[in-house]
């Protein structure tokens, strides 16, 4: 017998599971952060209370996508529509497409100005039974600039069917404002700038009121 006995081999302890570090409770946080909505969100807001908004140069998409929105609209209830316009600038074929869009609506329209109106945007204010604008609305009556290229007979072709598309939508501002042609054309080659009270007495508004007005209120 040996004595002492030999000491047992060690053996290295039972792993034991990992624990997070200990920490302190996070403060609390006071303050609340919101997403500002998209641009999507607030025409559909706007769809919602029957009212397409308008704003900027009016490209081709832009115009589709206005022309849908009321159709749509008129299709969908017998209520009044609105149509806002705020700094919006259309030339000779985006005026002519929507022109055609609100002439074959058969609800209510309200036009109401809400920043300028510029170059032949002024003429979607011709089928509206009620025309209204903003105190600080201004209106800014211009002939739109167009170009061409290609062989000169193209070119010739495009200048005129330009030029007779100009004359009836000056034709239609004429007419629902009541004065003559000569006039209409005149203003707009001199680049003639109306304000909200001054446009209610050329006859394109009926009224100046403020924003609240348009809601009825």
């Amino acid at each position: 017998m040996i004595w002492p006995p030999p000491t047992p081999p060690s053996v290295p302890p039972f792993p034991t599971p990992w624990q997070p570090d200990p920490r302190q409770p996070s403060e609390p946080v006071h303050g609340t952060s919101i997403a500002a909505p998209g641009p999507d969100w607030l025409a559909e807001r706007l769809f919602d209370k029957r009212i397409v908004s308008l704003t900027g140069r009016l490209d081709a998409e832009a115009t589709n996508r206005a022309a849908a929105s009321l159709a749509l609209l008129d299709a969908s209830g017998d209520d009044e529509v609105q149509l806002w316009l705020q700094g919006v600038d259309a030339d000779v074929d985006a005026a002519a497409t929507l022109l055609d869009t609100l002439d074959l609506m058969g609800v209510p329209l309200h036009v109401h100005c809400r920043g300028d109106v510029r170059g032949m945007a002024v003429a979607l204010l011709a089928p509206a039974g009620r025309r209204t604008a903003a105190p600080h609305a201004g209106f800014h009556l211009r002939e739109p600039q167009t170009s061409c290229v290609g062989p000169a007979s193209d070119v010739a072709v495009a200048a005129e069917q330009h030029e007779q598309q100009l004359r009836r939508l000056q034709q239609r501002i004429a007419d629902f404002c009541g004065q003559p042609l000569d006039t209409v054309i005149g203003d707009m080659r001199e680049h003639r700038i109306l304000t909200a009270d001054e446009a209610r007495d050329y006859g394109l508004i009926h009224t100046v009121t403020g924003a609240r007005s348009v809601d009825g209120k």
